[in-house]
């Protein structure tokens, strides 16, 4: 560095710039190292971006904000945003700064998203002034003891015992430590993104083999279920073919037990006439018959004790093989942390699925000790919906206004003696059909009054097996007897708790309580069985946010309590915690597999696995209780003989699938 204003350059935080230092600065050198930290500690702060969750799939790190609704987004995420139709049109702003335009798709990998943010820093110091501003002397020397170059006067007033070197030899050596730090940084940036990564995909592996166990523990015990219920029908059984011969030839001793003892009437009412008759001959014909039957009932005279016992009785097992049940199987977890420490981590952010699977796996639990929900309740074993061909192995009904026609149906249901129950919309009436499809009954008309329709939609059976249908353009719920007797209803025109704005689908859980989509107050409701208000979910009152709950269908409830909807204007499935907080999605727009268009009607068998009327692909998709794609029935496209529209659809005890085929007025079950 020379004194006539010649410049001296070293590199700033992040990249080899130049730093200017002009004659007669007082601070070249502290502004150097600020430059440098600063530049350090904003790569760092941008580095952390990493740990940021994408809050659209909640799976992989967000680079990206959407400024509209501030959601944090990762690079797929963004793409997805700008395609749906109602986020198309947001702007993305990147944690660099840059703002992406809308309709514009690109791809960024994470490492030159790394990249290009470490890079960034603040702009070099340039320091015009290398005086000394006590002595006006060009600044020959720098102070490791105060961090601040000196000049010579400076160096023999306040600096005489220092640790002192040449201000071109700190230079230089600033910009050794400032690449060798800079080497540094970016090694332990790269370990720790390896290590977040190596965690990430342990916490992976921890959540898919949770599921697995647990899906191996509900597998094991049904299987034990299976064989105890099959034990306590060969019981039953037996109890029941002792009862029958037992029964059988008791009844036969009593038979000839009456018999003899008509006879011994008729002899007795024939000695006493005798006995007054004038005839002498009458009198010696009646003792001589009289003896005869005597005779011959002397030969029963076994018969007056009963000829069998009462001896059924059932013998419990040891009371060991209590003890072993209770203990079948165990789980084994190597951990090298302690439990206890394991329960005090609190995570700040963790992926929905796992921060959710204790509470899914204790709610499972507590539903296999308790009556768990249920496609149909009071059905003995369990409903698993079964995998059946593309032709429907029953078709009922056509369009009219006659016992057994049907005129724009929606909802469909069964009960626990598999009839088929369907809610006639515009006939305004309920229809009852066996399992085969024969017209059995129907109730209900035209009107507002207590039993009187005005289009009903949604339709269900309860766990008291009442009735329960959506009375849709009355705005209410009706609830009836088996035999269509009126039992109570709730709800009217509105948007306050308790009220609705064109209900559509209804489902019940093992509690009794009924839970209802309200369409187009964009939200559902939850009551107990006499109509109470519980909680709810949806944004009736948030426009636009709405639209994130668009004219939500068709509900139902998984064994576990969680509730499931159709997402109708938004073409997908929202899963909700039983708490009404959190929700996960499952599917898109479209005509692929795990893709919908108009979804509507929905059931879980007693499995988990998820049943959904794809209405405009024509077409039922089974899904397992993850969410995978199973198998579908029907097609995408209106082809003779196939689906129109499916709307409603349930299970029957067999666990095949009934659906409201809705443009062809019928019901097919396949």
């Amino acid at each position: 560095m020379s004194s006539n204003g010649a410049t001296s350059s070293f590199p700033s935080a992040s990249n080899p710039a130049t730093l200017s230092i002009a004659a007669g600065s007082s601070s070249s050198i502290e502004c150097s190292m600020n430059s440098f930290a600063s530049g350090l500690l904003s790569a760092v702060k941008k580095e952390s971006n990493i740990f940021q969750y994408c809050e659209g799939c909640h799976d992989d790190t967000a680079f990206s904000r959407c400024l509209d609704c501030s959601e944090l987004l990762c690079d797929n995420c963004v793409n997805v945003h700008q395609r749906v139709r109602l986020t198309r049109d947001h702007r993305v702003c990147r944690f660099s700064g840059t703002i992406i335009s809308p309709h514009t798709s690109y791809t960024s990998s994470r490492t030159s998203t790394s990249s290009s943010q470490i890079s960034t820093s603040t702009s070099p110091c340039t320091v015009t002034n290398t005086l000394c501003d006590n002595h006006r002397e060009p600044y020959k020397f720098f102070c490791h003891t105060c961090h601040m170059p000196c000049c010579s006067e400076c160096l023999t007033e306040d600096h005489s015992s220092h640790q002192i070197v040449l201000i071109e030899e700190a230079i230089e050596t600033a910009k050794v430590n400032n690449h060798r730090l800079n080497m540094e940084t970016r090694s332990a940036m790269i370990a720790i993104r390896q290590a977040y990564e190596n965690v990430e995909g342990m916490l992976r592996r921890v959540e898919n083999k949770s599921i697995q166990g647990a899906a191996d523990v509900r597998t094991t015990m049904r299987r034990y279920i299976c064989v105890l219920e099959e034990r306590e029908m060969e019981l039953i059984r037996t109890i029941d073919q002792s009862r029958y011969y037992k029964g059988r030839l008791l009844t036969n001793q009593m038979e000839n037990l009456r018999t003899a003892l008509s006879k011994l009437a008729r002899v007795f009412d024939l000695l006493n006439e005798s006995k007054d008759s004038t005839g002498a001959f009458d009198l010696i014909l009646a003792n001589e018959k009289a003896a005869n039957e005597l005779k011959l009932i002397r030969c029963i005279k076994s018969d007056l004790t009963p000829c069998e016992d009462d001896n059924i009785m059932f013998i419990p097992p040891d009371p060991s093989i209590l003890s072993a049940i209770s203990t079948i199987g165990n789980v084994t977890v190597n951990s090298p942390t302690p439990l206890s420490k394991l329960m005090a981590i609190r995570p700040l952010k963790e992926p929905f699925a796992v921060s959710n699977l204790y509470n899914e796996l204790k709610d499972e639990t507590l539903m296999f000790n308790t009556k768990r929900n249920r496609p149909i309740f009071g059905v003995h074993g369990p409903i698993v919906v079964k995998k059946t061909a593309q032709v429907a192995s029953l078709t009922f009904g056509e369009e009219g206004d006659k016992d057994g026609n049907l005129c724009r149906p929606w909802g469909v249901c069964c009960n626990n003696l598999g009839h088929i129950i369907v809610a006639d919309r515009s006939n305004n009436r309920i229809q009852v059909f066996d399992s085969k499809g024969k017209y059995l009954y129907k109730f209900g008309c035209p009107g507002t009054g207590p039993g009187q329709f005005d289009r009903p939609a949604g339709i269900t059976v309860n766990p008291q097996d009442n009735i329960v249908v959506v009375d849709k353009d009355n705005h209410r719920i009706q609830i009836f007897k088996m035999d269509g007797t009126f039992i109570l209803t709730f709800g009217k025109n509105g948007s306050m708790n308790g009220q609705f704005n064109y209900p559509w689908d209804v489902a019940c859980n093992s509690l009794g309580h009924i839970l209802v989509s309200d369409t187009r107050n964009h939200r559902i409701q939850l009551f107990t069985g006499d109509g109470t208000f519980l909680k709810k979910y949806g944004f009736e009152v948030s426009a636009p946010m709405w639209k994130h709950f668009d004219s939500p269908r068709g509900v139902c409830f998984t064994p576990t309590g969680r509730i499931i909807v159709t997402d109708f204007n938004n073409h997908r499935l929202v899963m909700i915690d039983p708490n009404f907080m959190q929700t996960q999605f499952v599917g898109q727009e479209g005509s692929n597999l795990k893709e919908f268009e108009r979804p509507q009607g929905i059931i879980c068998d007693d499995e988990g696995n998820i049943v959904v009327a794809d209405s405009k692909n024509n077409r039922i998709q089974v899904l397992d209780s993850n969410g995978i794609f199973m198998w579908k029935v029907g097609q995408c496209r209106n082809l003779t003989d196939e689906l129109d529209r499916p709307s409603g659809i349930c299970l029957n005890p067999e666990g095949r699938i009934v659906v409201v085929d809705f443009g062809n007025n019928r019901v097919r079950v396949y």
